[in-house]
């Protein structure tokens, strides 16, 4: 019973939890929601990027700044299921949904 005290007191709610509590997505207070972040895969790794909207270039580039060992002139491809991918161009502009998987790979071209 003499717990009261930690309860009461510890907790007494002077704002300190709400600012460090907002999560983003959804609060909409610096942005039009057009800031939502999205988690994909690129050769096996967790890329998180700003925005669905991106270009081949974008992703490689977001990967290669978290991590991914990888080069800008690598050949992108996104998985398409069933064993099928598509090539991703560096200018090519697609919408990224998230958890899908992006393979990039050295360019072959020996010419």
């Amino acid at each position: 019973m003499s717990g009261q005290g930690d309860n009461g007191n510890s907790g007494h709610g002077e704002g300190n939890e709400g600012p460090g509590n907002g999560q983003g997505p959804g609060g909409g207070n610096e942005g039009p929601g057009h800031e939502k972040q999205i988690e994909v895969v690129v050769n096996e790794k967790a890329v998180v990027l700003d925005d669905e909207d991106q270009t081949g270039l974008s992703i490689k580039q977001a990967a290669i700044a978290q991590g991914v060992a990888i080069q800008l002139d690598f050949v992108l491809s996104i998985e398409r299921g069933q064993g099928k991918t598509e090539l991703i161009g560096d200018n090519q502009h697609i919408k990224v949904h998230k958890h899908e998987r992006f393979l990039a790979i050295p360019n072959d071209d020996n010419s």
